[in-house]
């Protein structure tokens, strides 16, 4: 929960009625509860809320994730119009000169929350050249290019 607080302002508090389980590369929320069974780390498959990848190295939060958890974020948010998301989906990045709208404290290079007219997307990456590629799903690209 560090990595959330420092990268997105998310407040870890607001994820205690939450429990945390993590495999090598992905890592899954579930809801805590007061009499439910202890789960072994090895007796289940992975279920839950996938929440958190690894990445080439890196923590990357899920689209899933960010749908559900985005409007916590107060930092590292860019906020896109739908012409922009169209562009982004279309060609996979954008330059960070074409962005216009209301955008917070962005910490470049990194993960970054797309929104759109109050909606959580998903996530984009900010590379050094800063560009913004795009890092949603393919059935959630294809369906934002159009």
């Amino acid at each position: 929960m560090a990595f959330l607080e420092k990268r997105f302002g998310m407040d870890a508090t607001g994820f205690s009625p939450w429990q945390i389980y993590a495999f090598r590369r992905q890592a899954f929320l579930f809801r805590r509860q007061q009499d439910g069974p202890w789960f072994q780390r090895d007796s289940f498959v992975r279920c839950g809320l996938p929440f958190m990848r690894i990445v080439a190295g890196f923590l990357k939060p899920t689209t899933v994730f960010i749908q559900r958890f985005g409007n916590r974020a107060s930092r590292n948010c860019i906020d896109l119009s739908m012409k922009q998301i169209a562009e982004l989906c279309t060609n996979g990045s954008l330059h960070i000169s074409k962005i216009t709208g209301e955008n917070r404290i962005i910490d470049a290079p990194g993960y970054v929350v797309i929104r759109t007219g109050g909606l959580d997307l998903g996530i984009g990456l900010i590379m050094e050249d800063e560009r913004l590629l795009c890092r949603f799903p393919k059935s959630i690209r294809q369906a934002l290019s159009r």
